[in-house]
């Protein structure tokens, strides 16, 4: 029976009205997936990424192929395809995986009979209820693997100083506090980007979605830190929603901390022209962090000879990177205190008077830095008497993040049946956008990039002459406009006979 049909015919018969958005409930634990399960052509879809790691489970995407584990037993499917397999054996679905507005959608099936379950739709709730006894989700945050075990959940606090470290999780049963050794691997894991970076634990912040794996002793031998980013500027507000100039809706919650030019400030203090960076976590989706950067007014020199700042300026001519220095250099009222901030990101950086009048400062970029045109706001104060603000004619911009190649086409490992194969791969940056001139592809060690279509969203090569039958390699690499590189390369096998 196609279960996802029989719930479009239940859902449809309740209200002549468009239903509201469907609720996934899993052995009793109501899920808050955005986006929500939809219906095409009289199937249910079900997101695959945000529903995988609501249920503690690994995702892993190679190009159009996607992998994850469900206890002992591997499980795949192709974007595209009706078939997948779990723990070796073949399932087909009523449809194929599907990407609708850059999100992976799947069927429903693929989540029963991965996990196991027995669904029930209640039309009149508007929810779809799954029971497994299979999937990795657990009320504590708990599952044995087969090489230890896994903790995982949204973390509540960091504690750097004690020894050794620890990492506190949040659950409903209470908070679960777990030592760090020294010798454990941090990774960062932007999912927006779709690129894991080392990290240390200072790196990860409360409110983010961390899994950590642990050997059968209990040592922590990994953390991976997940965390979804968002940047751009504020277009509009209107109540606890704002749209940035990429056209996309953010929301913010109870909980949320909004800072701007690194002042604790509420929602309502938001104006259409701030420049953003948002922190969520993936598995609520629950906006846990907006820091905004606003531009601010430079008043004019006074003639009555009280405090002021003349003149400050910077010695970035590009996007920064991790280990460059920032130079910052402002004229003033001599015989003051000085200091800048970068927007939100960095407040208080102290300066020091060089010579009468001349303060100077400089900054070191971190890794874990993320910014886009923050603005770079010097301080002066004389005797108690504090100058007006003032701000440098540039702006700031750092990334950490090297640029991630979202997808790519024909997949690794895949068989194509046409000698002239179309060859792209797709890429997602985050504070910092993707030099459009640093894209480069080779096909069986051949550089063709003077062959292929490039943008800063991606790279296209069409050949112009047939490939032989045979295995085809395939290299491009990206960088940012910082220089943080990113480089893939895949094989898939031409069988035109």
């Amino acid at each position: 029976m196609l279960i996802s049909i029989a719930l479009a015919l239940t859902l449809g018969a309740l209200s002549p009205h468009a239903p509201p958005p469907l609720t996934i409930v899993i052995n009793g634990d109501r899920l808050p997936i955005d986006p929500a399960p939809r219906f095409e052509h009289g199937v249910l879809y079900v997101p695959v990424r945000r529903t995988l790691t609501a249920l503690g489970l690994p995702f892993e995407r190679e190009g159009s192929r996607i992998e994850t584990e469900v206890g002992s037993s591997a499980v795949t499917m192709t974007v595209g395809s009706r078939v997948a397999t779990i723990g070796g054996s073949t399932i087909v679905m009523e449809a194929p995986a599907v990407e609708i507005d850059s999100v992976l959608f799947a069927p429903l099936r693929f989540f029963t009979d991965a996990l196991g379950a027995q669904v029930h739709v209640d039309g009149r709730a508007h929810t779809v209820t799954i029971a497994s006894q299979r999937i990795g989700r657990t009320a504590d945050g708990f599952l044995t693997t087969a090489t230890g075990y896994e903790r995982f959940g949204t973390v509540s606090a960091v504690d750097v100083l004690s020894d050794p470290p620890t990492l506190t999780f949040s659950y409903p049963n209470g908070p679960k506090t777990v030592p760090i050794g020294r010798n454990a691997v941090v990774e960062m894991q932007d999912v927006n980007a779709n690129v894991t970076t080392p990290g240390e634990l200072s790196d990860v912040r409360p409110g983010d979605f961390a899994r950590m794996e642990l050997r059968k002793d209990g040592r922590v031998v990994r953390v991976i830190d997940a965390f979804g980013s968002r940047s751009g500027r504020v277009v509009a507000v209107a109540g606890a929603q704002f749209v940035l100039d990429d056209g996309q809706v953010v929301e913010a919650g109870r909980t949320t901390e909004i800072a701007i030019n690194g002042k604790a400030a509420e929602f309502d203090d938001l104006r259409p022209g701030d420049t953003v960076a948002i922190r969520y976590n993936v598995q609520t989706n629950e906006v846990r962090e907006i820091l905004a950067s606003r531009t601010v007014a430079t008043a004019s020199a006074a003639a009555n000879g009280t405090v002021r700042i003349a003149s400050i300026d910077v010695d970035a001519t590009h996007p920064l990177r991790p280990g460059d220095d920032l130079a910052v250099t402002m004229r003033g009222t001599p015989g003051g205190s000085a200091s800048f901030d970068i927007g939100s990101y960095v407040t208080s950086l102290a300066m020091h008077e060089q010579g009468s009048g001349v303060y100077v400062g400089s900054y070191a970029i971190p890794p874990g830095a993320n910014f886009d045109d923050a603005p770079l706001i010097g301080h002066l104060s004389v005797d108690g008497n504090s100058a007006p603000d003032a701000q440098a004619a540039q702006t700031i911009s750092a990334a950490s993040t090297p640029p991630g190649i979202a997808d790519f086409a024909p997949s690794e490992g895949a068989d194509v049946n046409s000698s002239r194969p179309a060859i792209y791969a797709t890429f997602a940056s985050d504070a910092v956008p993707v030099n459009p001139s640093s894209v480069t592809m080779r096909v069986n060690n051949r550089d063709v990039t003077s062959e292929c279509l490039r943008t800063g969203q991606f790279i296209q090569y069409l050949p112009s002459y047939s490939y032989p039958d045979g295995p085809v390699r395939v290299t491009v690499r990206v960088a940012d406009r910082a220089g943080n590189e990113n480089t893939k390369s895949w094989t898939f096998t031409i069988r035109s006979r």
